[in-house]
C-alpha cells in the first residue's frame, strides 16, 4: 500500500500524530458469536506505520515526527520512541494528566529531537500549540 501511494513522490515531511491501532484480532471469525459468561480474544501486533515509512529509505520524506501519549517515563519512553522508530522528532505529551490532552482544549508537549536539544512547549490551546509546532517545521525544512 505505501509503496503505490508514495513510490514516486517527493516528500518532504510525514507527522504521524496517533496509531491506527497497536493490534488487531488474531483470529477474525466469520459467523456472530454468541453470548457467553466471558470470552477471551488473541491480539497480534499490526504494522507500524511511522517505523515502516520512517525505515524504509526509498520512502523516507526529509522529516518524520511521530508522537507518543505517554502515563509514564516520558522522557525515556520519548528517546526510546525516538531511536526506535527512526525519527527525526517525537512530540509528547502526559495523557493521565486530565487537564491537558484528550478531553480539553488545552495540551502540554516535549519534543525531543534527533539533531538538536529537546525543548518543552508549555501548556496552551491546542490551536496555538498547532501554530508552534507547524512553525518548527517549516524552519527545520528552510
Amino acid at each position: 500500500m505505501f509503496n503505490a501511494t508514495l513510490k514516486n513522490l517527493p516528500v518532504d515531511v510525514a507527522i504521524f500524530s496517533a496509531a491506527v491501532a497497536d493490534y488487531k484480532v488474531k483470529n477474525k471469525e466469520k459467523d456472530k458469536i454468541k453470548k457467553k459468561e466471558s470470552m477471551d480474544i488473541n491480539l497480534e501486533k499490526n504494522i507500524d506505520i511511522l517505523s515502516h515509512i520512517s525505515k524504509h529509505n526509498s520512502l523516507r520524506p526529509k522529516l518524520v515526527i511521530g508522537f507518543a501519549a505517554e502515563t509514564n517515563n516520558l522522557i525515556e519512553n520519548s528517546k526510546l520512541k525516538l531511536s526506535e522508530k527512526n525519527c527525526d522528532w517525537i512530540i509528547a505529551n502526559d495523557v493521565s494528566d486530565s487537564s491537558i490532552g484528550f478531553e480539553s482544549d488545552f495540551n502540554e508537549v516535549s519534543i525531543f529531537y534527533k539533531n538538536m536539544n529537546d525543548e518543552k512547549l508549555q501548556k496552551m490551546k491546542k490551536s496555538l500549540l498547532a501554530e508552534e509546532i507547524v512553525k518548527r517545521v517549516v524552519s527545520q525544512l528552510n
